[in-house]
């Protein structure tokens, strides 16, 4: 990408957003949008609406920093057009959350720091693929909203959690990245585990579903429901791997004899946002 270093960064995404501080250029990001919230530091900063060119223009940026799945295409070439340089990344695995790092630490002038999170994502991944080598394959679901039904499917990040962790993502191909499916696919027989991030609206709704004919495998406890830390695991951001750690950690302690529901600890706060909102703008 031409162009020198960064010096004032507007990010249009809270996963970029917490890869610009992570690689030590938080103190270049002027501006991100009101979901941005991690690292602490991140809730001081300037918001901006990622949809409003004029807005992001008025703040001077030489360097835009955005997601393909998450900021609207119209606005990049918009800014584009403009002259203003945009950096677009898209997190669709584990590989290419290492390669975001090393291409926005090249970006933003920390090179080094962007090698050192590629390949803390690279080794971390490793670690996990010995220790999920002894785990069964299992069919599973990663259910991004129970009502109405919407899940990960193959080509998105959730899918390559899930394969890491050992389990084959039963969720059909070919419509988007997070389809909205019939509640019935939850009686599939195959049906081994279903992942959620641990969210309040996400239990609530997997409480009414448990009491919905849909629900009767998970009521049963046929299928096991393993909740995540629901930033770690909702946005493709730098603390992604610490979802999938959690991923193999619970799916370790649920193929022990025991309950049905394997649950890491309470739900967040009532005032946490959902999924959706906590994502960049929606569903990458």
């Amino acid at each position: 990408m031409p162009g020198g270093p960064a010096r004032r960064i507007v990010a249009l995404a809270p996963d970029v957003t917490e890869l610009a501080f992570a690689l030590g250029a938080g103190d270049l990001v002027v501006a991100a949008p009101a979901a941005a919230d991690y690292p602490a530091p991140a809730r001081g900063l300037r918001r901006v609406d990622p949809g409003d060119v004029e807005a992001i223009i008025s703040l001077r940026p030489d360097l835009v920093l955005a997601t393909t799945a998450g900021s609207d295409a119209r606005v990049i070439e918009r800014l584009r057009e403009l002259g203003t340089r945009v950096c677009t990344v898209d997190v669709t695995s584990f590989d290419r959350l290492a390669e975001a790092g090393r291409l926005i630490g090249r970006v933003v002038g920390r090179a080094g720091p962007g090698e050192r999170l590629a390949t803390e994502v690279e080794a971390r991944c490793e670690l996990v693929r010995l220790r999920a080598a002894s785990l069964p394959r299992r069919a599973a679901l990663y259910v991004v909203w129970w009502e109405p039904l919407i899940v990960a499917a193959p080509g998105s990040f959730h899918d390559d959690l899930l394969r890491r962790a050992a389990l084959d993502n039963i969720a059909p191909a070919g419509a988007g990245r997070y389809p909205r499916v019939d509640p019935e696919l939850l009686l599939d027989r195959r049906l081994g585990v279903v992942v959620a991030p641990d969210e309040k609206d996400l239990r609530e709704g997997l409480a009414r579903t448990l009491l919905s004919a849909a629900g009767a495998r998970l009521a049963s406890g046929a299928v096991r429901v393993v909740w995540l830390p629901a930033d770690a695991a909702s946005r493709p951001g730098p603390r992604l791997p610490d979802a999938l750690e959690a991923l193999v950690a619970a799916r370790e302690a649920a193929e022990k004899p025991g309950p049905g529901v394997s649950d890491p600890g309470p739900a967040p706060r009532p005032d946490e946002k959902t999924p959706i909102q906590r994502t960049h703008g929606g569903l990458g």
